[in-house]
């Protein structure tokens, strides 16, 4: 059976990502903070009889010590990894005219620092877990500063280029790096949102388009 992880999987494109990767088949271990939203998914998934599994793994993202110990739990317990999905991320509607230190500290840390943390913590089980693919989800936002969102734009651009980096400094290995930029999706956090979304969809669509 092959296997995904996925982090930011409680809940939005995550949730839904981990439902269709179940769906085909795949093993998914299913990584949030909170222990009872992925028991949640895994219940779901199971009522639903999908073909795959949901093994929750809970950590915090930002978490030296519990990405460690989720990555001794992987190599213990799965054989292979075929792919990972670093989709953790967070969005704070903020003017720029009263932007704060916290929430640039908090956009940062989990849409950047986290990400890059993850995968340097995860670059020495390339090889022992035979990892195809690592993909990251990103977002439009970080091609261009939108309103309300500078502390978020700036944190979706630092992980873009960074992906770009690492595609082309393992483009002769045998991993792939891959950038995901969603626009608008109905998630709890664009719910936060007053103003219209253009061309929004819902989570269950990204989750596929990110499947295929």
């Amino acid at each position: 059976m092959q296997s995904c992880w996925i982090t930011g999987a409680s809940s939005g494109i995550g949730r839904a990502s981990s439902i269709a990767f179940v769906k085909k088949g795949y093993t998914v271990l299913a990584s949030s903070r909170s222990l009872n939203d992925l028991s949640l998914l895994k219940k779901e998934c199971e009522e639903l009889s999908y073909s795959g599994k949901i093994i929750p793994l809970p950590m915090d993202v930002t978490s030296i010590k519990e990405i460690n110990k989720a990555l001794k739990y992987i190599k213990k317990n799965i054989k292979t990894l075929d792919y990972v999905i670093f989709n953790a991320g967070t969005y704070v509607k903020e003017n720029s005219k009263n932007i704060t230190v916290s929430n640039t500290k908090l956009m940062m840390d989990l849409n950047f620092t986290a990400v890059i943390n993850n995968i340097i913590l995860l670059q020495p089980y390339f090889s022992i877990l035979k990892i195809k693919q690592i993909a990251v989800v990103s977002s439009i936002a970080g091609w261009r500063g939108m309103p309300m969102a500078a502390a978020y734009c700036s944190s979706k651009a630092a992980i873009k280029t960074a992906i770009e980096s690492f595609s082309i400094d393992y483009s002769k290995e045998n991993i792939s790096f891959r950038l995901f930029a969603p626009g608008f999706v109905e998630t709890p956090l664009t719910k936060k949102n007053d103003f219209k979304m253009p061309f929004i969809i819902k989570a269950e669509e990204a989750g596929e388009r990110i499947y295929n």
